[in-house]
């Protein structure tokens, strides 16, 4: 029988995307993989792959809540654990990996408990709370970024991982050799601050005529109100509310205005295209900014922020990007060496659980 391993993620993309880039990873060396989600979760959308199991624990946040959601969020943390503890036993993965977020941390003490390895990766600069828990019980945990948590043994600088397919984009060298007298623009808000994108973007991008082709992510709410802005307005743009493709996009673009989380500024990285990066401004622990300034300082993005200048600062970024084209391709360069490579094989060559498909020291 297929050894078994639960793969824990809930929440936002930034838990449950680089998750299942490394289930798909495990999945194809004959493994099991049991996904510990819960009902109203993103993962029921991202997750795919029939032979991933899916199983769910009734979970909610208490950090910031009010009372009332803090107590049930207590609630639902004891039972979450209770609920672990029976998966385990029925299950028996030979470790867990989880990926931050309040579902994970009843699973990890949850197997801990039990005896069972437990794997934590961080995607963010700055730890979630969760994940500064879960840390006390894993037996190696991975850091996306350089001094997320305090330097030890267990800590593994692996990056996030990211789909095979973004090792087909065009390479930066090839994409900015020449001046264009047109870039491609790629504009996408994420699930969080769309709407900001939406309604203040475009008025922006108006001003430089036909200097760039633009695709506008949109989501559901605005795409109309945003075809309509640029139907007007005479540009050459191509609205969406979502793409499954998003790799085929960073392809065709020359400059990505985005916000800055986590798996979008790895992925940016990994494509290596210079991005204009509008850092959420309701994230928690204003992560997004932290991620975004890694960028900065290694003079791969610039970082326009969202307040009373946001049009004028955008305006004049991307102004200078167009006519000193040169710093695209800087940019691209920098980006390429922040984080690791193969963040997948760093994972899973350091789990000794998996055998000498992934670790030719494991037993």
């Amino acid at each position: 029988m297929k050894k078994n391993i639960f793969i824990v993620a809930s929440g936002t993309g930034g838990h449950v995307v680089p998750a299942n880039n490394i289930a798909i990873k495990i999945i194809r060396y004959e493994y099991r993989i049991t996904w510990i989600g819960t009902s109203h979760g993103i993962e029921n959308k991202i997750v795919k792959d029939k032979r991933i199991k899916l199983k769910y624990l009734k979970s909610s946040g208490i950090r910031g809540k009010n009372f009332f959601h803090t107590i049930k969020g207590m609630f639902n943390l004891i039972r979450s654990f209770f609920q672990s503890l029976v998966y385990i036993y029925k299950d028996k993965p030979i470790f867990v990996l989880g990926f931050g977020g309040y579902i994970s941390v009843p699973v990890s003490i949850a197997a801990f408990l039990m005896r069972v390895p437990v794997y934590v990766h961080e995607s963010n600069s700055i730890a979630g709370s969760a994940n500064k828990i879960n840390n006390i019980f894993s037996k190696i945990t991975f850091q996306t970024f350089p001094e997320t948590f305090p330097s030890s043994k267990k800590i593994v600088l692996s990056g996030n991982p990211i789909k095979d397919s973004f090792s087909k984009i065009i390479k930066s060298e090839i994409k900015y050799q020449n001046r264009r007298e047109t870039l491609n623009l790629l504009i996408f808000g994420g699930s969080q601050g769309a709407r900001f994108f939406n309604h203040n973007i475009p008025l922006c991008i108006n001003q430089f005529g036909n200097k760039f082709n633009v695709i506008h992510i949109t989501g559901t709410q605005d795409k109309n109100l945003v075809e309509k802005i640029y139907n007007n307005s005479g540009m050459k743009a191509k609205v969406i509310d979502f793409s499954h493709e998003i790799d085929k996009l960073y392809d065709w673009s020359d400059i990505i205005i985005c916000r800055s989380g986590s798996m979008t500024v790895s992925e940016i990285c990994r494509a290596s295209r210079a991005a204009i990066l509008v850092p959420f401004l309701y994230a928690t622990d204003n992560h997004q900014y932290s991620n975004a300034k890694f960028l900065e300082k290694g003079n791969a993005a610039r970082i326009v922020e969202e307040n009373e200048d946001f049009s004028t600062q955008l305006y004049a970024s991307l102004t200078e990007m167009y006519n000193n084209q040169e710093i695209l391709l800087r940019m691209s360069n920098n980006s390429k060496n922040l984080f690791p490579n193969d963040s997948s094989a760093i994972i899973l060559e350091n789990i000794p659980e998996l055998n000498e498909k992934f670790n030719n020291t494991a037993p």
